[in-house]
């Protein structure tokens, strides 16, 4: 008898664990849903490091548009406290919206396209795609930029730079003078640096006129001596194909 309510026992416990939840008899345990969150990066890649965890819905200002080595897409982006930086594509509204607005621009089969708008004098050819050949190391894309049509350097590519920089060399060689001082986010974080202004700016048949620059030595690295920065490269629509080492670039509308 003993032995028979035991097994009665048992196997009453087991339909009730096995009910389901809205089943008479089950308990329903409330689970609060977390709230979604959208991570942005320094760079287009998950091991790279946190810049900022932004709620779902939150503004996010687009930038620019990529794909990783992986194939993946991924969207540049000015969170609403400033910060810049990536975030992934997904199935998160954030991601649809950016993707979207991207969608809505021109057609050029970019893969990396600047959303932000002229505001300097510009002597490049109109409506017209531009390629610049330049050199990629690792995850740094570094370019031949000519300045004032008599001083040439290596910048690397900085599209999270708000300002384009050059080094002390090259202000001293063009004999710039300081107009004062600022500051700007690029590698290595916030900096206060000297300023001046650039009669010419130019990457091959790209030319930037009267645009104001940065003077800071921020690298030990000899192979570039300056940061091209968002300032000059959101008068574009940007195109990167790594494996032919060719920067597209076609000048925006308006």
């Amino acid at each position: 008898m003993t032995l028979a309510l035991g097994l009665a026992f048992i196997f009453i416990s087991v339909l009730l664990l096995s009910a389901p939840p809205d089943a008479p008899g089950a308990s329903r345990q409330q689970v609060p849903a977390q709230q979604s969150e959208v991570q942005v990066f320094t760079t287009p890649d998950e091991s790279a490091l946190l810049v900022e965890s932004v709620e779902e819905g939150e503004p996010l200002s687009p930038l620019a548009e990529t794909m990783s080595t992986g194939g993946l897409k991924w969207f540049m982006v000015k969170t609403r406290s400033g910060n810049v930086g990536w975030i992934k594509a997904g199935d998160n509204n954030a991601a649809r919206k950016i993707d979207g607005h991207f969608r809505s621009l021109p057609n050029e089969n970019s893969v990396l396209r600047s959303s932000g708008m002229p505001e300097s004098a510009s002597k490049t050819p109109a409506n017209r795609a531009i390629a610049i050949p330049v050199r990629v190391r690792g995850s740094k894309v570094i370019v031949a930029v000519t300045f004032n049509n008599s001083v040439a350097a290596n910048l690397l590519l900085d599209t999270g730079a708000s300002r384009t920089m050059i080094s002390t060399r090259i202000a001293r060689d063009l004999r710039l003078h300081s107009t004062g001082s600022g500051g700007g986010y690029g590698i290595g974080g916030y900096v206060t640096v000297s300023t001046a202004r650039m009669e010419s700016v130019k990457m091959g048949e790209v030319e930037m006129r009267d645009l104001p620059v940065m003077i800071h030595d921020f690298s030990p690295d000899p192979s570039y001596e300056g940061l091209l920065g968002f300032d000059f490269l959101s008068r574009f629509h940007m195109s990167l194909d790594l494996q032919k080492a060719l920067l597209v670039l076609t000048p925006r509308k308006g």
